[in-house]
This record gives structure tokens, C-alpha cells and sequence, in this order.
């Protein structure tokens, strides 16, 4: 079994206006979820995985669960028909069905758990582990979620170690803003573009249970996910790559390389 979180975005499609606790609502009601073809972990999902909803600015809170219906489908024209509600944006091309659905009466704000999200590294900037619309989680991350932190240990006291490395992870926590803030106006000696679709930029691409930094375009070889670049072609530039060996920056030339 597998555990993920559906970020529910407000949508402006032809002028009118999709409010996310409204998208939430209607696919609930309907037991459906809709996914794009390009959804990061699209294929990936499974009957009996567990899916909790984030709804997103400016409610920013966890509002229900669920439990996955079916495996990932491409819908056919007759459900799509069924599925869209007389709207193009809910005409979605996959989708998954819903079941033992959970909308909750007092839904938990981001800030309540935040210090416990082991998959957000990142604390201060928070917000860029919810884009793509679906991000895997562990199991903890996921009870953490739907039941509250839960544990009652006393705090760790810090090694030595670890309080030598909180700057270095400080700084490295505001040069990728920096880097993200920047992109255009940054002299890398290599011209690089970072991979985006609707509602992900490239930075913090979900990569299973962990996230690349920033995912680049190559036009030579394509999409390049970290685990499966070559050696040469998976170091970035910056510093924090050489200490923090799960946080990558993957790139590559767009001219060569692979």
C-alpha cells in the first residue's frame, strides 16, 4: 500500500473561476478523481493506496481522506460524459475511483503539523512540496495527517554534528529560493531550463518518497529523473549537492550530455 496527498488548486479556465474547496466537494461526490496525463505518479497509483486532500491558498488545510477505488484508468468517452458536469475542466482524460471517503468536519491547517512532516525538509518554504498534484508519502507522514502528531518523546538533544550542520542546511535552504527567485537573471555557464507543466514549476519534483531540488529539460535527452541519470550528468553546481546526497539539483546541458 502506498500513501499520497492530492493538492487541490483553485482553477480560472475561459474566464470563470474553480474554487478548490468546490473541486474537492464534486469529486468527492462524485467518488471520482480526475488526473491529467502528465500528473507526476500518475501511473503509479494503486487500488487500496491512501490518498489525503490538501486544499490549497488560501485555506491551506487537509480537509478529507480516502482510499483508492482502482488503479489508475484512462476514462473512455461515455465516462468522460458522465464524469464533466457540463464543464471542459472537469472532462478528465484519467482518473481513479474513490471509496470509504472522509470529508472532515474540522479540516487540520497546515501550521498544526507542519513540524512533524518528515517529507518536508524545508520548513520555511513549505509550500513548493505541493505542486504537481500528487506527492507520496510514508506512512508515518500520512498518520501524522489524518490523525494528528501523535508523539509524546521528549525532544532529541543535538549532537555536535548536528548543530554544525544547521547552517550549512540554513544556507542551503535560502539559496534554492534564491536560485528559484532568480532563474533568469543567473549566469549558470550553461543554458538550462527547468521542466514545468500545470500547477509544478520543477522545483521540488516529486521523486517517490523524496524530491529533486530543481528537474531540468534536456533537448538531447530528454527528462532526466535523479535516480536514473548518468554519473556525469547528475551533479549541479551548487554546493549543497556535494553534503545533502538525497536533495539533488539534477541538470543537464541542453547541447550534450547522456
Amino acid at each position: 500500500m502506498n500513501y499520497w496527498i492530492f493538492t487541490v488548486t483553485t482553477h480560472k479556465v475561459d474566464g470563470e473561476t474553480f474554487a478548490a474547496e468546490d473541486i474537492f466537494r464534486l469529486r468527492m461526490a462524485d467518488k471520482f478523481w480526475g488526473l491529467g496525463e502528465k500528473t507526476p505518479n500518475r501511473s503509479s497509483l494503486q487500488k487500496a493506496d491512501s490518498v489525503v486532500y490538501y486544499i490549497g491558498s488560501p485555506a491551506k488545510v487537509f480537509a478529507g481522506c480516502a482510499v483508492l477505488g482502482s488503479n489508475s484508468w484512462k476514462l473512455s468517452e461515455e465516462e468522460r460524459d458522465r464524469l464533466w458536469h457540463g464543464k471542459k475542466f472537469y472532462r478528465a482524460e484519467y482518473g481513479v475511483i474513490l471509496e470509504q471517503i472522509a470529508i472532515w468536519d474540522r479540516p487540520r491547517g497546515i501550521e498544526t503539523v507542519l513540524p512533524n512532516l518528515a517529507f518536508i525538509e524545508n520548513k520555511e518554504f513549505w509550500y513548493t512540496y505541493f505542486q504537481g498534484g500528487i506527492r507520496q508519502i510514508s506512512e508515518e507522514d500520512f498518520r501524522t495527517l489524518t490523525l494528528g502528531p501523535q508523539s509524546r518523546e521528549l525532544p532529541k538533544q543535538p549532537t555536535p554534528e548536528d548543530l554544525l550542520s544547521i547552517p550549512e542546511f540554513a544556507l542551503e535552504a535560502h539559496l534554492e529560493e534564491f536560485v528559484d527567485k532568480n532563474w533568469e537573471s543567473i549566469d549558470f555557464g550553461i543554458k538550462l531550463k527547468r521542466y514545468e507543466m500545470e500547477d509544478q514549476s520543477g522545483r521540488q519534483f516529486p521523486a517517490g518518497l523524496w524530491s529533486i531540488d530543481f528537474r531540468l529539460l534536456s533537448r538531447i535527452c530528454g527528462l532526466i529523473p535523479a535516480p536514473g541519470a548518468a554519473r556525469a550528468c547528475d551533479i549541479g553546481p551548487f554546493a549543497w549537492h556535494r553534503r545533502f546526497e538525497i536533495r539533488m539539483i539534477v541538470w543537464l546541458p541542453l547541447e550534450s550530455c547522456c
